[in-house]
């Protein structure tokens, strides 16, 4: 989970606010926090900027690296109009999740069995009619626990025709960025694990998905050499959102501050969108060293650290007051490329972990707001001693009862 970035310098300051101190700040913030800035210093950026207009729309310029002619031309024309402009940097693809052997002591359902996720499942619920979109690397979309579980975009067809109109051809199951194409692939691995961890198919093999009936919108904004751009990942969430996702997943993150990013995840709470995040793997303090988009402050957004399956904090596991709670996140076996099976560890694991209770939530209650089941998991919690805000971790049938008794 390495994304070194940040927007470095103002365009003009007229238009662009650059202080970093801001992002992840919300006009009304009720946590109390101290909001702290990092080091942008040693930025990498691409030669495009994104551009957010006072209609909440984004664009992005490919202004080169001479800014005095966007300047001189583009902003002469669009001054008005725009709201502020940030430098399009690069994401890295997380690097903080690693490999596990066998061997290790607990059972290869350990993380679906502490959440209690059985429960619900008896009760038959188990995500149907709930869309999670997983921004990551990708997804092997012909593993076998995996490609009966993929979205089908109702207005596409595979026939080489953008046929809803949206910019891209093809997009039936999601969007690979990186290739300009709806063939999904995955050249990590990272996102097939996560997918596994959400909705991986129990009729069809030995991984247990949390919401088996959910299905699994993908985009993919990382390239084989593991950089993607923020312009991407905004696109990505708002075609998720445009598409019903009603939960979004990002399992990466990093030291990097972007306002438009920032903007995007924020506009969800008008959409009914939950965004789920990892806490990051760098056994820090968020709220003194933050990780983006971990320590972002929206009212939609769930942060999440990884636990052990002796319930331990794991001790890679980022954390602090804005990390909602913790999930299962150590040696955990899920989907992977080439029809395979793998242990990962890494906050990237717990945060699907959300992500799939929240799909059985909406579910279970397909009515209910999306602050509603964000207090239902971030509440409803299992109670112990972990350094994050509920100070418990992920207990998806307490999540359940939280609502029903909301419901008479």
């Amino acid at each position: 989970m390495d994304v070194k970035n940040c927007f470095a310098r103002s365009l003009l300051l007229t238009v662009l606010i650059t202080s970093i101190a801001a992002c992840g700040s919300r006009d009304k913030n009720d946590s109390g926090l101290t909001k702290t800035g990092v080091d942008c210093s040693n930025s990498s950026t691409t030669d495009e900027k994104i551009i957010r207009w006072k209609n909440g729309r984004f664009t992005r310029f490919k202004a080169g690296k001479n800014d005095s002619v966007m300047m001189s031309t583009f902003m002469a024309k669009n001054k008005s109009q725009i709201d502020f402009i940030e430098d399009n940097f690069i994401i890295y693809a997380p690097k903080g999740d690693s490999l596990q052997a066998r061997g290790w002591g607990g059972s290869d359902t350990w993380g679906v069995d502490f959440t209690r996720a059985s429960e619900l499942w008896d009760k038959n619920i188990k995500g149907d009619g709930v869309i999670v979109a997983v921004i990551d690397s990708g997804i092997d979309a012909t593993h076998g626990q995996l490609s009966t579980q993929l979205y089908n975009n109702p207005n596409e067809t595979l026939n080489g025709i953008d046929d809803d109109g949206n910019g891209l051809i093809d997009d039936l199951h999601g969007y690979d960025f990186t290739s300009n194409s709806g063939d999904l692939q995955d050249t990590s691995g990272h996102g097939t694990h996560v997918a596994g961890i959400i909705a991986a198919n129990h009729d069809t093999g030995d991984i247990k998905g949390m919401a088996p009936h959910a299905k699994l919108l993908v985009y993919d904004f990382f390239t084989a050499d593991g950089e993607g751009t923020v312009a991407d990942a905004i696109y990505s969430i708002e075609l998720a959102a445009k598409a019903g996702a009603k939960v979004i997943n990002a399992s990466w993150g990093g030291p990097s501050c972007s306002r438009a990013l920032n903007s995007v995840i924020d506009s969800l709470s008008n959409k009914n969108v939950l965004f789920v995040s990892a806490a990051g793997n760098e056994s820090q303090n968020i709220d003194l060293i933050p990780s983006y988009p971990a320590a972002y402050e929206a009212f939609n957004h769930i942060t999440v650290a990884a636990i052990t399956y002796d319930e331990f904090t794991a001790g890679f596991s980022n954390y602090g007051e804005r990390v909602q709670l913790a999930a299962p996140g150590v040696n955990i076996l899920s989907t992977y490329p080439k029809d395979s099976e793998e242990y990962e560890s890494g906050t990237s694991m717990a945060a699907p972990f959300v992500s799939g209770a929240i799909a059985l939530l909406w579910s279970a209650f397909p009515e209910a707001k999306a602050q509603d089941i964000k207090a239902a998991v971030t509440t409803a919690v299992r109670e112990g001693s972990y350094p994050v805000k509920s100070r418990g971790a992920l207990d998806v049938a307490a999540a359940y009862e939280y609502l029903k008794a909301r419901q008479k």
